[in-house]
């Protein structure tokens, strides 16, 4: 009767350990697409307040350098709405609890890549701006396009680097969530398991 009371104590234990490692997992997908939602909304954000701002300024612009300045802040946020939306809705629809912990593990290590190499691509965008801006002065009958793409290139660029850099220390902030984690899982010949600390 003991042995019985006793296993069966021992198995609760384990299902209530096992319970709480779950949680912890859905709790850190939880906090990540959280963090991905706030981040679309942002961008997206963005890219809508540039198309208001930039549709009524187009209107009466004060030189052709601004007009083609407001045109391309508008045609680059039609690239950062298209990128937000979808990443908005999946960020809505997905369901914490379905990640497994090798998907959230990847999905983690993605999502700081594709931050990482953003950032050096806006680098590149913020000095194509600056170099269209020195071309300008060497082409006078491009010098208005060249000047007001420049600037647009600038200012976008310069505004998704700070975006990506924040959302990756954000996202950075999250490791050691996914580090306690990772610390119950062990590897062996057998396969994966759950390590139970007492």
């Amino acid at each position: 009767m003991k042995k019985s009371l006793i296993l069966t104590l021992f198995l609760v234990f384990i299902t209530f350990q096992a319970l709480g490692q779950s949680s912890d997992l859905t709790a850190f997908n939880t906090d990540r697409l959280e963090l991905n939602k706030v981040g679309m909304i942002v961008l997206g954000s963005w890219a809508v307040g540039n198309f208001a701002t930039n549709a009524a300024l187009l209107r009466n612009p004060s030189s052709k350098e601004q007009g083609h300045f407001y045109r391309m802040n508008i045609y680059w946020n039609v690239v950062n709405l298209a990128l937000a939306v979808p990443g908005l809705r999946n960020s809505l629809i997905t369901d914490p609890s379905s990640i497994s912990l090798t998907e959230s593990i990847g999905d983690y290590h993605q999502m700081g890549k594709v931050l990482l190499i953003n950032a050096g691509l806006d680098v590149a965008y913020i000095t194509g701006g600056f170099l269209m801006k020195e071309m300008a002065k060497t082409r006078p009958n491009r010098q208005d396009l060249l000047k007001g793409y420049g600037k647009s290139l600038i200012l976008q660029g310069g505004f998704l680097f700070a975006f990506d850099v924040v959302m990756y220390g954000l996202l950075q902030s999250k490791s050691e969530s996914l580090n306690k984690i990772l610390e119950t899982v062990t590897v062996n010949a057998d396969g994966l398991s759950l390590v139970f600390r007492f």
